[in-house]
Parts: structure tokens; sequence; C-alpha cells
């Protein structure tokens, strides 16, 4: 297990907060994944296994911003750190059939 996965595995303990970024994802406000400074950490903390996650689905980073042209670092930081998080709660609402 990754430290990812344990971090993700501690913070998401409601099924309800699950199933509602698994259907919705994190732009509606996730507690702790809001700020730009929570997501800076956050991402450096876990860069090597998101980049590796990201890797693994075949999603390039630039996939992840509304305007591949135009884009920053933080703003590719903040969409990776979503797309990880919401993965992980899709991939519980798939594997436990949280509704």
């Amino acid at each position: 297990m990754s430290k990812l996965h344990d971090t993700l595995s501690a913070r998401f303990t409601d099924a309800d907060e699950i199933r509602d970024v698994a259907h919705h994802g994190c732009s509606g406000g996730v507690s702790g994944f809001i700020y730009s400074s929570e997501l800076f950490e956050f991402y450096n903390e876990h860069e090597n296994d998101i980049e590796s996650i990201l890797e693994q689905l075949d999603v390039p980073l630039t996939q992840l911003v509304k305007d591949p042209e135009y884009w920053t670092m933080q703003e590719l930081r903040e969409s990776a750190v979503w797309f990880v998080v919401e993965y992980y709660c899709q991939c519980l609402v798939d594997a436990y059939a949280i509704a």
C-alpha cells in the first residue's frame, strides 16, 4: 500500500461523502481539498504516487486542465489532486457498491 492510499483511506470514511465525491467531484468543496495551499501540500507530499496513478491510467497532466495552452503548475497540481481523490472515491463506490 502506498502512503497516498493510506492517507485517503484515513480521510474518507463516510460512505455518503465518498459517494458524493465519486458522483459530483471535488469542485463543490471537499474538506481538506479546497484551498490552493492544501492542494499544494497534498500534491508535494504524494507527488510520486499521484504521477504513478496518472501514468497507469494513461492520463497526461495537460488533459486535466481546462485550457492546455494556458496553464500554471499550480493548476496542474490542483487538478491532479482532485482527479486522484475523485478516482479513489469512484473505485470505492465501484468496489463496495456504495450507491
